[in-house]
């Protein structure tokens, strides 16, 4: 770890609080940890929606990574960054008319497909258009990853096209005027922390492109096997082995590059590389005992961090989370770490030790450098979003401004009821 805690405090009381803070040095460390562990001709895009912030894209831009999308704006920022469109592919379930214009108005590089409607759709405007869409077709495996709490293929979901049925009528897909169909795209699960489970999993999908090649007797020109890499958030959880990662994975992707040495193959990361950079620093506001608990009120919660709220979750667990503000010998106690919003379940840390809290301490969570901001409903209680800052090459940059009342109260607009206006007919 590159920022000390003299730092994390240094920014939060330059920037106030709450206040994200982004270790630029560790964020290359992760993604060049993930690079090295695969074969060369493996490209790693960053997801975008772990964290969009244009200059954390920028940075990872500067160092090869490419860039997966998920929304008109995930786009621009993309290109803002720095990704050209060749390195560039754009998913999700939903994609409007006009992102989808957008996307072939640049010629990225492919449009994943999630559906048959979705995939006419886009044979319909690339024909308005005067154009050839590129694109990948989504599969939903029948095979379902292991060692992900949260699967996204392998069950019903709105993710992808079924795999019996996808592999039965690719060569109809094949036939669809205005497409050139790339290849395939599969995104099984995420947090995974077993190298062995990854394995399983991208093999799966090589065997399936190498099935659908076969039966179609094409060529394809790219296969995403998504990814799914996580980090280890709580006290029983153990990092990924990199090391076993790159034992199991380099073997069997260069296996299918000498098979199939024109197809690109993409691989996706984005908590894996941007999860343990990111810091979220709170200020203690309020310090009180309730029903014998002792609760320290903080000016950040679920509103900033949901993740780290447990949102979502039944059983909730505590991020790593530490009092920057207190000594070194300092005595611990137990807490609970709570935000400021009214709500009974804006908890940061339940029953939570951490060296002796005081009013105007500076607590950080940590491993919150992935679905912090992005993920979070910044506009309750119209607190806004926090603050953003990068430390790189030791240098502090403030790469988001908080939200001011104005800045929110400028985008609503105010009808004025006191103007008599026409009355409808009835």
């Amino acid at each position: 770890m590159n920022i000390n805690n003299l730092r994390l405090l240094k920014a939060a009381r330059l920037h106030g609080t709450p206040s994200y803070l982004y270790d630029g040095e560790q964020i290359i460390k992760n993604y060049k940890s993930l690079k090295n562990a695969l074969p060369e001709f493996v490209d790693v895009f960053y997801a975008l929606k772990v964290n969009p912030n244009v200059s954390l894209v920028h940075l990872l831009r500067t160092k090869g990574a490419c860039t997966e999308v998920c929304s008109l704006t995930e786009m621009e920022i993309a290109l803002k960054a720095g990704s050209i469109p060749e390195d560039i592919i754009f998913l999700g379930p939903c994609k409007k008319e006009y992102e989808l214009k957008r996307a072939l108005e640049l010629n990225i590089f492919a449009l994943v497909i999630e559906s048959e409607t979705e995939l006419e759709r886009v044979s319909n405007l690339a024909k308005e258009m005067g154009v050839t869409a590129n694109v990948a077709i989504r599969l939903n495996p029948d095979f379902s990853a292991d060692g992900s709490p949260w699967k996204m293929g392998g069950r019903p979901t709105q993710f992808g096209i079924d795999e019996k049925h996808a592999v039965e009528n690719f060569g109809t897909y094949l036939q669809v005027p205005n497409i050139n169909i790339r290849g395939i795209h599969v995104y099984n699960g995420t947090s995974i922390l077993d190298a062995e489970s990854v394995f399983q999993n991208t093999r799966y999908i090589l065997n399936l492109y190498d099935t659908i090649t076969k039966k179609y007797g094409t060529k394809f020109s790219m296969v995403d096997v998504g990814g799914g890499m996580g980090i280890p958030y709580f006290a029983n959880q153990t990092p990924l082995d990199i090391q076993k990662f790159e034992d199991l994975m380099k073997p069997l992707f260069e296996e299918f590059h000498a098979t199939y040495p024109e197809t690109r193959i993409i691989m996706e990361s984005g908590r894996f590389i941007l999860g343990t950079a990111g810091y979220l620093a709170v200020e203690v506001n309020n310090i009180k005992v309730n029903h014998n608990k002792t609760f320290v009120i903080t000016d950040g919660g679920t509103n900033c961090h949901s993740a780290a709220a447990g949102s979502g979750r039944v059983v909730k667990r505590n991020f790593p989370m530490e009092n920057i503000s207190a000594d070194v010998d300092a005595k611990e106690f137990e807490y609970q770490v709570s935000g400021p919003l009214c709500s009974p379940d804006d908890i940061l840390g339940r029953n939570i030790k951490l060296k002796e809290v005081n009013v105007s301490d500076i607590l950080v969570v940590k491993s919150s450098g992935a679905y912090g901001p992005t993920s979070s409903p910044g506009l309750f209680h119209s607190h806004g979003f926090p603050a953003e800052i990068l430390v790189y090459n030791d240098e502090m940059h403030l790469i988001r401004k908080k939200d001011k009342p104005k800045d929110m109260i400028e985008r609503q607009v105010l009808v004025n009821f006191n103007v008599q206006t026409p009355v409808l007919d009835k």
